[in-house]
């Protein structure tokens, strides 16, 4: 599974990930999808709504645009491409890009597209689905939404020199490299690093690069100004392996 990093890196840390108010919104012209995934609701711990059409969607996000704007939920979009299309165009529709999007469809046609190009989509789904697969689904884009609102929320609680801590030590430098970019003492550099590493919650420096690099990926305006928490990404294993590397060469 493509998102097992995210378990791997919640089982090394004693995280807590923030319990939001969970929301499902099925747009679809087909109310056996919404009575479907309506069955597993209790288990996921979520209301879920139904739409049928385009202008249905239009009048639901009117009604809830404050809630989703607001970030205090968990909002998860379950959508038939023939009701809205996979990345909707205007100002009202823009507001769903924020949040895990999963397409259900019956095109055996379409699902091979929609397989090569799923950039903004948490994941497709192929009609029909059975219960334990769309539940699974749902499982996992709530929990990587709630999971990259943890993590916003640990880097906001970061001091600016905090910030410019972090920044250098998932970089590879050392102490003292930070010590003289930073125009600080060893000794307070070292108050940094473990101040950074306590309010995030990391045990090791392995623990932080693979935060960090989840944290950058879902802002959009870096870690002193966050004003949403977009869908969580897929954390670059390939460039954090790197970092790794050069950090034990220094160690």
């Amino acid at each position: 599974m493509e998102h097992e990093p995210l378990y791997q890196l919640l089982q090394t840390m004693a995280l807590q990930v923030l319990e939001l108010d969970r929301l499902i919104l099925v747009a679809d012209r087909e109310v056996s999808s919404f009575k479907g995934i309506n069955r597993v609701r209790e288990s996921l711990q979520t209301n879920v709504d139904y739409v049928a059409s385009r202008d249905e969607l239009s009048r639901w996000i009117a009604d809830n645009k404050a809630n989703l704007t607001s970030k205090n939920i968990a909002f998860v979009m379950v959508f038939d491409p023939e009701v809205v299309e996979i990345s909707p165009s205007g100002s009202e529709f823009g507001l769903l890009l924020e949040y895990p999007r999963i397409c259900i469809t019956r095109s055996s046609d379409l699902s091979t597209t929609l397989r090569s190009i799923k950039t903004g989509l948490f994941d497709f789904i192929e009609k029909p689905f059975s219960l334990e697969q769309i539940r699974k689904c749902l499982e996992l884009a709530f929990f990587e939404y709630e999971f990259a609102a943890t993590i916003n929320n640990q880097f906001r609680n970061l001091t600016k020199r905090e910030i410019e801590t972090c920044e250098l030590v998932v970089l590879g430098h050392t102490n003292k490299e930070i010590s003289e970019k930073l125009d600080i003492s060893i000794k307070t550099v070292k108050v940094h690093r473990a101040n950074l590493m306590r309010k995030t919650n990391a045990k090791t420096v392995t623990d932080l690069l693979r935060l960090h690099d989840t944290f950058k990926s879902n802002t959009r305006q870096g870690p002193t100004d966050l004003p949403t928490i977009p869908p969580l990404k897929i954390l670059n294993t390939q460039q954090t392996n790197k970092r790794e590397k050069r950090q034990r060469s220094l160690a």
